[in-house]
């Protein structure tokens, strides 16, 4: 089977405008900032050759520079953006087609896998699964149907139909909602330009990241909630 080398990319922004805490990528955890944590696990993937790194931040370049293995991409320019603040803020989230794009135009390779910092508990074994997820799935010819690996998660709700409202009926089935997490997406070149700039294909295979794993530095909630798990992993695994 074919195991090319994947480029990972990474945005690292000063003030993230989707975040309520904008600069959640330089929280510290564990003794260090969530990008430099999430650098390290993508350094210590042996299928992972190269981390290409959108940034804006200047003590990033500082930081993380001096090695073969690490390169950087500007951000794209703000002309580039929508005048529409709803869709600019969705523009510059850190795996959004637009990044991925501009990022693409810097950086060589084929193969690639897209993920970002706000998530300190995905775990290095995580990331080896789904590269080979990809390698199964999307390169492998008894499986051309497949052009990307995405990760989902999933919501186990009770719920109801809100077009009884006020009479609540319960709804049997389905007893849980999956979306798109943006913890990452691995896919190629050629099929991104064919799907019109877009990650997310015609076949994409799916892949669940565990609940653990997938939460999100996004608030100040968030944050102590992560740290909270992560201080009591060992008891929360054995569940």
């Amino acid at each position: 089977m074919n195991r090319p080398a994947i480029t990972a990319l990474i945005t690292i922004q000063e003030n993230r405008t989707d975040l309520s805490m904008r600069d959640a990528n330089f929280k510290e955890f564990d003794g260090r900032h969530l990008y430099r944590l999430m650098i390290e696990k993508l350094l210590a993937v042996k299928a992972i050759s190269h981390i290409a790194i959108t940034t804006d931040s200047d003590r990033v370049k500082q930081i993380c520079g001096g090695t073969s293995r690490m390169s950087f991409v500007d951000m794209p320019n703000p002309d580039m953006m929508s005048d529409d603040n709803s869709v600019s803020v969705l523009e510059e989230l850190p795996t959004s087609d637009l990044i991925t794009a501009n990022s693409l135009k810097k950086v060589q390779g084929e193969h690639f896998l897209q993920t970002q910092c706000v998530n300190p508990l995905l775990t290095i074994k995580t990331i080896e699964e789904v590269i080979e997820r990809y390698y199964e799935y999307v390169l492998n010819d008894e499986y051309k149907q497949f052009d990307s690996v995405m990760s989902l998660s999933r919501i186990d709700k009770r719920l109801y139909d809100s077009s009884d409202y006020p009479t609540i009926t319960l709804r049997d089935n389905p007893h849980y909602v999956i979306y798109e997490d943006t913890v990452f997406n691995v896919f190629n070149r050629t099929a991104f330009v064919r799907n019109g700039n877009k990650k997310f294909g015609k076949n994409p295979m799916f892949f669940e990241v565990p609940e653990i794993e997938n939460l999100t530095v996004e608030t100040h909630a968030g944050y102590e909630l992560a740290k909270l798990v992560y201080n009591n992993r060992e008891s929360l695994l054995k569940r």
